[in-house]
């Protein structure tokens, strides 16, 4: 593994750590998870209910806060999603009555771009005749894997079969595709979320992570493609491409990063027009070649309101401090400072009087100028008088930077 490499899989890793929990505000899984379910029947039912409306409509805005309206409203009257998939007209009643809210304004019903009521109706029929045949979702899915342990991938096989089992039963678009001639992403999500630890759901241990495949769309080839130089196309051959590279990064847990990428262009941090890209967010920013984030080699000592600055912060916190080198050399360029910690972590500083997103692109690159230097992977901090409230979360949680803000 190359220093670059090894630098990325530190970061991917830290990124996860970091934004795990994010994950349920930014996507469908919030609600599947907060679904109190009367089984694991009942709750496996919600999970695929949900990965499959996942599309073509903003999470945050509408799906997440339509769906937990939906959950508010089963919860009021003591209906459990199985209920639905038994009783056709209370489904048709439910899905047509419940109330949801939205910034606009309070909103009646289910709504969808491209998912009518109808084809609801026909999924949950669907979903009735295979728990009257299976049991369940996992013994359908379980006696597919078992078949196709022996094919090079096995989810593939998995899909093939679980894919003809839901048309063959009257599945068809735009729930359920005819053929795998698309990337699947619903349903690669839907096993992501049953197979993997949390923050997915664990409920199918007989899925090896390591067999999973990429939920791959539009926003995570833009990501790949800018900062790994991977050109990947939206269809099944770019899913195996890109679970091919993420295999490269992690083998027994491959898709365990695909959310902190996909998260770049859910957020917009990394856009179809480049020059709407806030680059300085991303973590990847010193290894991709579309990067707008530029530093200035910086070799001038502390001086003036920077020195009693960081002056100041070493007369707060010196007591935690047993190394401070100003000024740190880290070839042409130099970091305001490096201080060890009596905790035993190494951090490399920046100081400004008010933090800003050139403050940001300096840390981010000194970070990763001492790690070729030196191996090892330091904690970012800015240490500045003012932190706009915004621009300081974003950068705890989207880049893991501390700001400390002297008073």
């Amino acid at each position: 593994m190359n220093a670059d490499t090894s630098f990325v899989l530190n970061l991917l890793n830290e990124a996860y750590d970091r934004l795990k929990n994010e994950y349920w505000s930014t996507s469908v899984l919030g609600p599947v998870r907060a679904y109190a379910a009367e089984s694991d029947v009942d709750k496996e039912f919600w999970t695929l209910f949900c990965a499959l409306i996942d599309f073509q409509m903003p999470v945050k805005s509408v799906l997440n806060p339509m769906l937990f309206g939906l959950l508010t409203s089963m919860e009021e009257t003591s209906i459990k999603f199985i209920h639905l998939i038994e009783d056709t007209n209370l489904a048709m009643t439910t899905l047509k009555t419940f109330g949801w809210k939205t910034n606009r304004g309070a909103k009646i019903g289910f709504t969808h771009r491209f998912v009518k009521i109808e084809n609801l109706i026909v999924l949950l029929q669907i979903f009735k005749e295979i728990m009257h045949d299976y049991g369940s979702l996992r013994n359908l899915v379980e006696e597919a894997y078992k078949d196709c342990l022996y094919m090079d991938e096995p989810m593939e096989g998995v899909l093939a079969k679980f894919l003809k089992i839901l048309v063959d039963y009257g599945g068809r678009p735009p729930l359920i595709p005819t053929k795998m001639a698309s990337t699947l992403k619903r349903f690669n999500l839907f096993f992501r979320w049953m197979a993997r630890p949390y923050p997915d759901l664990g409920l199918w241990s007989f899925i090896d992570k390591k067999e999973l495949l990429v939920s791959l769309d539009g926003g995570l080839c833009r990501v790949l493609n800018r900062a790994f130089s991977l050109p990947i196309k939206i269809n099944w051959h770019g899913v195996l491409k890109a679970t091919k590279f993420f295999r490269s990064l992690n083998p027994a847990d491959p898709v365990k990063y695909d959310y902190i990428l996909s998260r770049l262009a859910i957020m917009d941090y990394c856009t179809k027009e480049l020059t709407r890209s806030k680059c300085f967010l991303c973590p990847l920013a010193n290894i991709c070649k579309f990067s707008r984030v530029t530093y200035k080699p910086k070799a001038k000592a502390l001086r003036g309101k920077e020195r009693e600055i960081f002056e100041k912060y070493l007369k707060i916190y010196g007591h935690e401090i047993d190394s401070v080198i100003t000024e740190y050399p880290l070839g042409r360029y130099s970091a305001d400072a490096v201080l060890h910690k009596r905790s035993c972590k190494t951090y490399v500083v920046e100081v400004e009087h008010t933090l800003n997103y050139n403050a940001i692109g300096q840390i981010v690159a000194y970070r990763f100028l001492y790690f070729k230097i030196h191996g090892k992977m330091t904690n970012p901090m800015i240490i500045c008088l003012e932190a706009p409230k915004e621009l300081k979360e974003i950068c705890e949680t989207e880049q893991g930077i501390e700001i400390l803000e002297i008073k």
